[in-house]
C-alpha cells in the first residue's frame, strides 16, 4: 500500500507543478518557478537517485507534452532525469546540514536554466537572461517555501504503518 501512494502522491504533485503555471493568468514580467524541480528534488532527496531519476524523467515529459512544450521532445525529461538523479546524490549528506537541500536544489535550478539557455542559442524555444534569473529567483524563493513540506509530505508517504499509526523506524535525524 505505501508504494502505491507514494506513486499516487508523486503523480499528483507532478500534474500540479506542471498544470498550475499555466493555468495562472500569464501576467508580463512575473518570473514563473520550476515548480517540477522542488517536486523532483524532494523525491530524490529522500528516496536516492534512482527515484529521483524516474521522477524526474516523468516531470520532464509531463512539462514536454504540455503545451508548449519542448521543440526537440524529450529533451525536458533528460535535463530534469539527470537533475533528480543529481539531487539524489546529496541525499546521504542532507543530515549535515537543513541548508543543503535547499541549496543544491538551487544550484539544480541554475543548472536546468543554463540547459534552457543553451536550448534557445542553438533555436530551440525563447529566453532571455533576464527571465532567466528571475525565474531562478522564484524557483529559490519556491524551494525555500515548499521543499521542506514536500519531504516530510515524501516521508510520510514512504513510511511503514503498523496498528494505524506510521512506525518511526525510518525516521532520520536532522532535515524535516
Amino acid at each position: 500500500m505505501s508504494g502505491a501512494l507514494q506513486l499516487l502522491t508523486r503523480a499528483l504533485l507532478l500534474v500540479a507543478a506542471v498544470l498550475l503555471p499555466s493555468a495562472l493568468p500569464a501576467v508580463s514580467g512575473v518570473p514563473r518557478a520550476d515548480l517540477v524541480l522542488v517536486v523532483v528534488a524532494a523525491a530524490a532527496l529522500v528516496r536516492g537517485p534512482t527515484t529521483g531519476l524516474l521522477v524526474g524523467l516523468a516531470g520532464g515529459w509531463l512539462l514536454d507534452l504540455v503545451p508548449p512544450g519542448a521543440e526537440p521532445l524529450g529533451a525536458g525529461g533528460l535535463a530534469y532525469a539527470a537533475a533528480g538523479a543529481a539531487l539524489g546524490l546529496v541525499r546521504r549528506h542532507v543530515a549535515a546540514s537543513p541548508l543543503l537541500p535547499w541549496l543544491a536544489t538551487v544550484a539544480t535550478a541554475a543548472l536546468l536554466l543554463g540547459v534552457r539557455c543553451l536550448a534557445a542559442a542553438a533555436g530551440f524555444g525563447r529566453a532571455t537572461p533576464t527571465d532567466l534569473w528571475w525565474s531562478w529567483v522564484a524557483t529559490a524563493v519556491v524551494a525555500a517555501l515548499l521543499l521542506a513540506p514536500l519531504v516530510l509530505l515524501e516521508r510520510r508517504a514512504a513510511e511503514p504503518f503498523r496498528g494505524g499509526e506510521p512506525s518511526r523506524a525510518g525516521a532520520t535525524r536532522g532535515w524535516p
